[in-house]
């Protein structure tokens, strides 16, 4: 359910106005800064880049889109099918900014309220009866929920919720896991997680496939672990990290001791730092 904003390049006699840089979109709202090209691509008009991904370090949650179509001859602002009201806000004032510099309104923006799009994307979620997680990408890593979540942002206060959900998650300062994949001698690929001794990091509580590799290891015969790395020295050096036991991830899951890890959303927990005996205790698989 992405919500798309327009706002028309002007038109005169003398034909369409120039078209924006990206730098100059972007200036518009102080703070506001691309997560999709370097600084080199952004002083191309707006129109030669596929388009530009745009947040606040420190106050978004989400990353928005910005774009010119050259077919349509005007600006187009695409909001993720979730996003906070500090989104909401940053997204609305680059709207008003753009519009007064263009020098024509915005298409979509004088009946938009957060609060319904908000409810309306749950329920479009809801509707999907065979899903059981979902998830939305945030700015720094992604938010899993379930339908227990989801009807719980049905609520009056859905919207905080959602919000505070996402701020857990987001504002963990665990090292986010993402899984290695290696395929081996026998047809099968093995998908790898780490969780190295004294470092608190983020792991799923079921395995998934990252967006980038779905395809790529579509029916594939995927065999999930997860590597214990022990660190030496001070943790400055490749040889300081060394991996010193492979475990079935759902029976190294069984084994963790609840008190190392607590639950962040859905499908993600913080562990540790594991220290000590409970990671010699882990590297045994009890």
């Amino acid at each position: 359910m992405v919500k798309t904003f327009f706002i028309p390049n002007k038109q005169s006699i003398l034909g369409q106005q120039e078209i924006l840089t990206a730098k100059s979109v972007l200036a518009l709202v102080d703070g506001l800064e691309s997560h999709s090209y370097d600084a080199v691509y952004l002083r191309q008009p707006l129109n030669r880049l596929e388009y530009i991904e745009c947040a606040i370090v420190g106050k978004s949650q989400f990353l928005f889109k910005v774009c010119y179509l050259d077919s349509q001859k005007g600006y187009q602002v695409v909001i993720p099918d979730f996003i906070t009201r500090a989104d909401w806000e940053i997204v609305e004032e680059l709207l008003r900014a753009l519009s007064s510099k263009v020098g024509e309104a915005v298409e979509g923006l004088a009946d938009f309220d957060l609060e319904n799009y908000f409810q309306e994307t749950v329920k479009s979620y809801l509707a999907d009866k065979a899903a059981r997680l979902y998830f939305c990408q945030g700015i720094l890593s992604p938010v899993y929920f379930d339908k227990t979540d989801l009807e719980a942002f049905l609520g009056n206060d859905g919207l905080a919720c959602f919000e505070a959900l996402v701020k857990k998650v987001q504002g963990s300062d665990g090292y986010p896991a993402s899984a290695k994949f290696y395929p081996d001698g026998e047809g099968k690929v093995h998908g790898i997680y780490h969780l190295a001794q004294g470092v608190k990091t983020v792991l799923p509580k079921g395995p998934v496939v990252p967006v980038p590799y779905v395809e790529q290891l579509a029916g594939k015969d995927l065999v999930w672990e997860i590597d214990l790395v022990k660190i030496s020295g001070d943790g400055s050096r490749p040889e300081d990290y060394e991996a010193v036991a492979r475990l079935d991830y759902q029976a190294f899951l069984e084994v963790l001791p609840k008190e190392l890890c607590q639950d962040l959303d859905a499908n993600q927990i913080e562990v540790g730092p594991v220290l000590g005996e409970d990671f010699e205790n882990l590297v045994k698989g009890n």
